[in-house]
């Protein structure tokens, strides 16, 4: 049967590969798509450039695209009706293959995941359903009790079509009609009765069908509003002029219902408005009415929809995108209640339309991130990449920090996660990808040059590397949108200082490239978006120092040359990535400084200077508005006044030093005596109401200051305790 060849039976038997291109191109249909899903080459097999060729460049790109592709579920839908109809026309429900819950229905299932997802996961991209079956499971689009009892129907079915055609010795797929082929049938499967094995049957198939249904028709009855939707169809679809789209507007009982119109109108005369094709602009017509019904739920209609209309105007040369929202009721409620609430969420959806896919995850509102879980996933996004494809690792990276830094932002405005699990969350976030951007930098160049060591007691030993964090990473206090303070260590030290590869290098500039593309794989710009801004001036000498320092000339310079301000940074520094020795070295080197080497006698005049410097420089309150970050009062002075406190007293009490944020160190000077229990209670929440609004600041984009008379109170005692500590 060459049937499935370009133009079917009307095109030539053989084609060149550019034919096939331009066939698939400019021809090709979804249904084939489906079948490509099962291709591959049959034989001697070809050189590797011509597969690659065949595969890698004509048939994988047509059937599996780059973004998420809900559209398939429409041309699911439309292939299904037309085998049912046929079914029905031939009379053929006891056909296994093409009845209901046959397999071809088990087969639509694992291969329209496939063409959803297949671009995204390269695992997907199999021609064994089979094999196919765990990773569906593993992505989340199956649940594991349900692959099984799919796999077991499968395996039923197709057990069963072998030996329907083995009794016939013919090709075919129905059931027999007579007792005696039907006893012969029974037997063959194992069953005494023919009741017994039809009962069997027609389980696997009522779960078959109703499997094949939760998935291609899931959004085929869904009605795109209420009463109000026929009316605003209509203005859509007769292309309303402002005026016309006010009043129906109006009628419908929006409220700014002219704000409403000013912006449907203004979309539908953009340039990605008047180029989107006949596809794109059906899946619009559906989703339109369901946007308005969805947003006029919301307290702020008119917000919801300027800013879904910003997300979908991104979207249209990708309108598959729009097809996920029309196919999901809760995904279409979860983006019109988001963007609503925050203009962050919105221009991050927009930027990186894959995150839609997100809104379909019921794990989008639970509970806290947990560290483990960060690793499970990532590792599991890593998998599906070759260890030596850099490039495309990066890019995976990039994806999984923008999904889970998304998941965490919407699990805030819902409510799910108090600012404390925020704030960890975000850090835990920032741990993973160091330490996974650093295994990536590392393996690079120890492939080409080895692992730098260096002499040793019994020979040599391998020299280690790691990553401090300082700042908000440190203290485990991340923000959205936060830079990484972070400073880079080796303890490289003595002789033969090289690495042992066949091409070796000498240790520092093994270490100096080493930074170069970790710093590289965090800040350059891929499709995901850049991973996290990096700033390492807090590095010994600032700017004028090595971007690597040693641990040896670390401990000297913490001893010899670092400053006060540098003392209060080191207080919230802590070892994040790299090797746990470097990480046990630098905690004692930052444990022995804070302990001996803080310049007591100069202490308060230096914290008093270094806070009115950058007062001076950066605080943005006036008569009108406080700055949350570094107004009197606000984040900045409860900060520089606990670094003051433990400084003061971290050579009779080093238990202060123990923890790196704020609030335990709060708790710290409480279990010395050193701070009343009531004052430090309050401290603590009044930052974490600081910081909570200034995320919600984030994400809507608003500058980090409020009106002048907002934290009155929380201002005056912050000031009043600076006041009474510092005796200013």
């Amino acid at each position: 049967d060459t049937r499935l060849r370009p133009f079917g039976e009307s095109g030539p038997p053989v084609v060149s590969f550019a034919a096939l291109e331009s066939y698939l191109v400019q021809h090709g249909r979804d249904w084939e798509r489906y079948a490509y899903v099962k291709a591959r080459i049959v034989g001697e097999q070809p050189p590797a450039a011509v597969a690659e060729e065949l595969f890698g460049n004509l048939i994988s790109p047509f059937v599996y695209r780059r973004y998420l592709d809900y559209g398939v579920f429409e041309s699911l839908r439309e292939m299904h009706t037309l085998i049912s109809s046929d079914v029905k026309r031939r009379d053929r429900a006891d056909n296994v293959k093409l009845g209901p819950g046959g397999i071809r229905e088990i087969e639509f299932i694992v291969q329209s995941f496939q063409l959803v997802r297949g671009g995204s996961e390269p695992e997907l991209q199999d021609q064994s359903l089979l094999r196919v079956l765990p990773g569906l499971v593993d992505g989340r689009a199956l649940d594991a009790d349900d692959a099984k009892r799919l796999e077991a129907a499968y395996y039923f079915l197709r057990r069963l079509e072998n030996f329907i055609q083995a009794l016939r010795d013919k090709q075919t797929h129905e059931l027999p009609d007579n007792a005696i082929d039907r006893a012969r049938l029974a037997f063959a499967m194992g069953f005494a009765e023919w009741t017994d094995l039809h009962a069997e049957l027609d389980a696997h198939r009522r779960f078959v069908t109703a499997q094949f249904e939760s998935v291609a028709f899931r959004g085929a009855d869904r009605e795109p509003g209420d009463a109000l939707a026929q009316p605003l169809q209509e203005a859509w679809d007769s292309r309303a002029d402002e005026a016309s789209w006010t009043a129906s507007l109006r009628d419908n009982g929006f409220s700014d219902a002219d704000l409403i119109a000013r912006n449907l109108v203004n979309f539908r005369q953009s340039p990605a408005a008047k180029k989107m094709d006949s596809r794109a602009s059906e899946r619009l017509q559906e989703f339109i009415p369901r946007l308005l019904a969805l947003a006029q739920k919301r307290s702020k209609p008119a917000v919801a929809v300027e800013r879904c209309l910003a997300v979908i105007e991104k979207v249209l040369r990708r309108s598959a995108y729009i097809a996920l929202l029309n196919e999901n009721v809760v995904a279409a409620e979860r983006l019109v209640g988001l963007c609503e609430r925050s203009a962050y969420i919105a221009t991050e959806i927009a930027e990186f339309p894959v995150l839609l896919d997100e809104l379909l995850d019921p794990r989008l509102i639970t509970g806290p991130i947990q560290r483990q879980e960060l690793h499970e996933e990532l590792g599991s996004r890593l998998q599906r990449v070759a260890e030596d494809d850099s490039e495309t690792r990066m890019e995976a990276l990039a994806q999984f920090q923008r999904s889970i830094m998304f998941r965490i932002a919407v699990a805030d405005f819902n409510g799910s996660l108090p600012l404390m699990k925020v704030s960890d969350s975000l850090t835990f976030l920032a741990e993973t990808v160091l330490e996974e951007a650093l295994a990536m930098a590392w393996q690079d160049l120890v492939t080409r040059h080895g692992a730098p060591c260096c002499a040793a007691k019994s020979g040599t030993r391998e020299v280690g590397f790691g990553i401090v964090a300082y700042g908000k990473l440190g203290g485990l206090e991340l923000s959205y949108g936060s830079d990484l303070d972070i400073v880079f260590l080796h303890d490289s030290s003595g002789k033969a200082e090289m690495t042992n590869g066949a091409k070796r290098l000498d240790n520092a500039l093994f270490f100096s490239r080493l930074v170069r593309r970790l710093v590289h794989f965090l800040t350059t710009q891929t499709r995901s978006g850049v991973l996290y801004e990096i700033d390492t001036r807090l590095r010994p000498s600032g700017r004028k120092g090595l971007l690597v320092t040693s641990i040896d000339a670390f401990e000297r310079y913490q001893i010899e040359n670092a400053w006060t301000w540098e003392h209060q940074a080191l207080l919230r520094a802590r070892a994040v990535a790299g090797s746990a020795d470097v990480g046990r070295m630098f905690e004692r080197i930052r444990t022995e400084t804070l302990e001996r080497r803080v310049r007591r006698d100069s202490l308060r005049d230096d914290v008093l200077e270094m806070r009115g410097r950058m007062r001076a420089e950066l605080d943005r309150s006036d008569a009108d508005q406080f700055d949350l970050k570094q107004g009197r009062g606000g984040i900045g002075d409860i900060e520089f006044l606990v670094q003051y406190l433990v400084l003061s007293h971290s050579q009779a009490h080093i238990e202060l030093v123990e923890f790196t944020d704020n609030i335990r160190q709060l708790d710290a000077l409480v279990a010395v005596g050193i701070l009343d229990a009531e004052v430090a209670e309050r401290l603590q929440d009044i930052y974490r109401d600081y910081r909570q609004h200034q995320h919600h600041l984030v994400l809507n984009e608003q500058p980090l200051v409020v009106a002048a008379h907002r934290f009155a109170a929380e201002r005056d005692f912050v000031s009043a305790a600076w006041d009474r500590y510092f005796g200013a």
